[in-house]
């Protein structure tokens, strides 16, 4: 026969100790080693790889890489790319996430589809097709046509500002989406409060929208800044050789000019101002939190 426990009034009463839900330490520390594999494989080999490559005649492939009359340029040309495909995106992407979360369901559902569409798609086909659209005589030739506002061939394919709205085009979704999570997890109290208070549409979005997409915003413009400083495709099928980013100049030092040391030396290089770009970003707008 049980006893019953007697808990006196005023005697404290200890908690059940309960088993913590989840894994355990060493659990979780199994479960670290796929992904830590993974990463120092596809990540980890190569860029030992590159730096082996570049270090081979005693490190002068560094000296040399910046001694290369292309480099410097193309490297100041892809500064400028990625500054202004960032700010184009950041723009464009902030007015098409505020369109699909305050259009009507049907419209919503098509541009989410359009967008999820030209990120599935790849990036040489989304290139081959800006390609098309910009030749002297394409489909943009042809429809300007139409109006009769296109009587001789356009010289706009392989430009400098024939590569700004196919990187625009690419680089799109990377700036959507985050803009578009922050604007769905808004509270609509505060809009509603905004609204009984007396502030109209500007106000409301100055005072209540802005301050809370402004980090995604941030952070969907330095991830399209990183990824566009090592972008190879589509400023080489739309840029020409005349316009050729760093990407490019690594791709020629490799397979024309046969000098792999420099371009894996070019290779380190732009890695490693990318990672000090993306080390500035995160001390300075905290980017990493948005992205994990």
């Amino acid at each position: 026969m049980s006893v019953p426990t007697i808990t006196m009034p005023g005697a404290p009463v200890s908690p059940a100790v309960r088993k913590p839900l989840g894994v355990s330490r060493a659990e979780s520390r199994w479960l670290l080693w796929p992904p830590l594999v993974f990463f120092a494989v596809a990540l980890g080999l190569p860029l030992l790889m590159l730096v082996t490559q570049s270090f081979e005649g005693g490190g002068v492939a560094y000296g040399d890489a910046l001694d290369v009359p292309t480099f410097a340029g193309s490297l100041m040309r892809t500064i400028v790319m990625a500054v202004v495909v960032m700010v184009l995106t950041v723009v464009l992407g902030t007015a098409y996430a505020l369109a699909i979360v305050a259009s009507p369901v049907w419209l919503r559902f098509g541009l989410l589809a359009a967008l999820i569409l030209s990120l599935w798609t790849s990036i040489m086909v989304r290139s081959f097709g800006w390609m098309l659209l910009e030749l002297p005589q394409g489909a943009l030739h042809w429809f300007l046509g139409l109006f009769g506002l296109a009587d001789e061939p356009l010289e706009l394919y392989q430009t400098t500002i024939g590569m700004y709205p196919a990187m625009v085009a690419v680089m799109l979704p990377f700036a959507v989406l985050p803009v578009m999570s922050a604007l769905q997890s808004i509270d609509r109290e505060q809009l509603n409060a905004a609204t009984i208070f007396g502030a109209g549409p500007l106000l409301t979005f100055r005072s209540v929208t802005w301050p809370q997409i402004l980090p995604s915003m941030l952070s969907g413009g330095v991830l399209v800044f990183v990824m566009a400083l090592g972008f190879y495709v589509t400023p080489l099928l739309l840029g020409g050789p005349s316009n050729m980013t760093v990407s490019g100049v690594i791709n020629a030092q490799m397979n024309q000019a046969n000098r792999p040391d420099i371009g894996a030396a070019m290779s380190i290089l732009l890695v490693g101002g990318t990672m000090i770009v993306y080390l500035i970003a995160d001390r300075l707008f905290r980017v990493s939190e948005k992205w994990g």
